[in-house]
């Protein structure tokens, strides 16, 4: 560590009372200025006796260099990714849509919006990144000289009893100067590996923060999707249980007239009776999907005032993302650059244990003004400095060196595992969220046509049961059916469309 510092001390000593200036202590701190019994001011003095600084450093760096040779380190090799779970070298670029323009529903905007303000993960997030750039800036800072300033004073008696001349000796001392301590000589690197691992992790924190972020964006329009299926759904019943209750009106006459009996009316209240309980438990569902978006949002939904939304069919504009996207674009997930970051920062710690096995160069250097009274501190040929070297090589520390080392090293295998994993979650989220989006798609043409043949079927069953033809059962039967249809249809496009968000989320999203 190099430590430099201006002092401008004063010392004003007295044996037995006579003032006699006096130097205790301070072998290479000696004022140079006159005194009464030292007229000339050449006791102590270090005229004559300064040394150049390259004579002093040369030396001492030559000796580390030597010695350097000596420490006991063991070779660790960087640890490299397997090639197989890295992306092929593309050089295409592709640009994802940012979420403003990927969502087009005004309501799911302002929600994601409200929750971008105030959920909690992302202010933990947020703080977590607050956490690591105050680290570095503390590392980065070891890379650059600390000024201080330094104003103190002592006074000191000795008795005769305990004093080398039989005489009390009495000691006065005042320092006022500044001083730059603990600045260490990065002659191996130790310090600037320690700063890029800082900055790694900082920069680690920031891709953890937009990783955070992404995954909230997933997870609100997921449940925002589900709030609009319930509805449509919610919609659906509602339509149904007015219609069945119509038919309901229509079967009571029939038994009035005896055409129907009682068997049938009671069959057309239970579906009407049903389908009550069906939207009864559509509700509780709705309920809860609200309470847990407003979890996501910090905020009550209801304390919000959102804009129309656009139907489910109208939900994500997913144009941009069904073309061929290179696989290099999964280097840019925000999660992928921070285990790529922490896998450098882990590199980083490495290099800073190799450090630890070379040299400390130590130099401690005082530069100022020294007198035996306070308004000599300034006086000419009142210059006093020194300058101490110092080497400080690991010899035997019980294999603590080595270990830190190890420890680096392993920590760094587990970075490497967390990468290759990272990247191969990857790889697997985009391969499901693409095989479910086409799935999807197809599921909804297919779908469509079964419902347009239930809605045929009903139509069909109930002109036949009009006219005496077939019993109500039939009539039933293709309710029933009719009605699965249409609520599998609806259930279906939300599936697709949170395929279509997963797309989104896994190829890195727009954040």
């Amino acid at each position: 560590m190099v430590k430099l510092g201006f002092y401008a001390p004063f010392i004003h000593a007295s044996v037995d009372g006579a003032n006699t200036p006096a130097h205790l202590g301070f072998p290479l701190w000696v004022p140079q200025s006159a005194s009464p019994t030292d007229p000339a001011g050449k006791i102590g003095s270090l005229r004559g006796l300064r040394p150049s600084f390259s004579r002093v450093l040369l030396p001492a760096m030559l000796l580390a260099a030597g010695l350097s040779g000596c420490a006991p380190m063991q070779s660790v090799e960087t640890a490299k990714v397997d090639a197989a779970v890295v992306p092929a070298s593309n050089k295409m670029q592709v640009t994802l849509p940012d979420w403003q323009s990927f969502f087009p529903d005004p309501q799911l905007k302002a929600l994601i919006s409200a929750a971008l303000e105030n959920n909690r993960d992302l202010r933990l997030a947020a703080a977590r990144v607050s956490e690591t750039r105050a680290q570095y800036g503390i590392v980065r800072a070891d890379r650059f000289p600390s000024v201080d300033l330094v104003v103190g004073g002592t006074r000191s008696s000795t008795p005769g009893t305990v004093s080398p001349s039989g005489k009390r000796f009495d000691l006065t001392k005042g320092e006022v100067g500044f001083s730059l301590p603990s600045y260490e000589l990065d002659l191996w690197g130790r310090i600037a590996s320690l700063n890029e691992a800082a900055l790694a992790t900082f920069l680690a924190s920031e891709a953890n923060a937009k990783a955070v972020q992404l995954a909230l964006l997933g997870d609100i329009a997921g449940n925002y999707y589900q709030l609009l299926e319930l509805e449509d759904r919610a919609k659906l019943l509602a339509a149904m249980k007015d219609n069945r209750a119509e038919w309901l009106s229509l079967v009571e006459k029939r038994v009035e007239v005896g055409l129907a009996n009682d068997a049938e009316r009671l069959q057309a209240q239970a579906v009407v009776d049903g389908l009550v309980r069906d939207l009864a438990e559509l509700k509780r569902q709705h309920s809860l999907v609200q309470n847990g978006l407003s979890v996501l949002l910090g905020v009550p939904l209801n304390s919000l005032k959102l804009p129309d939304a656009l139907s489910l069919r109208q939900q994500a504009d997913t144009s941009a993302l069904r073309t061929d996207t290179p696989s290099l674009r999964l280097l840019q997930r925000p999660d992928v650059q921070a285990a790529e970051l922490r896998l450098k920062a882990s590199n980083a710690n490495i290099e800073a244990a190799r450090a630890a096995f070379f040299p400390r160069i130590s130099l401690t250097a005082n530069y100022g003004t020294a007198s035996n009274e306070l308004n000599g501190l300034f006086a000419n040929n009142s210059e006093s400095w020194s300058f101490v070297p110092q080497i400080t090589l690991p010899i035997f520390n019980v294999g603590r060196t080595q270990a830190t080392l190890d420890v680096a090293a392993a920590r760094q295998l587990q970075a490497v595992a967390d990468y290759e994993k990272t990247l191969q979650n990857a790889f697997r989220e985009v391969a499901d969220a693409l095989v479910n989006r086409t799935g999807y798609d197809v599921q909804i043409v297919s779908q469509q046509a079964v419902l347009s043949s239930q809605k045929e079927r009903l139509r069909v069953a109930e002109l036949r049961y009009q006219r005496g033809l077939a019993g109500y059962i039939e009539v039933l039967d293709a309710q029933r059916d009719y009605q699965t249809a249409e609520q599998q249809l609806v259930s279906i496009i939300r599936a697709q469309k949170v395929a279509e968000v997963a797309v989104f989320k896994a190829l890195g999203g727009g954040v």
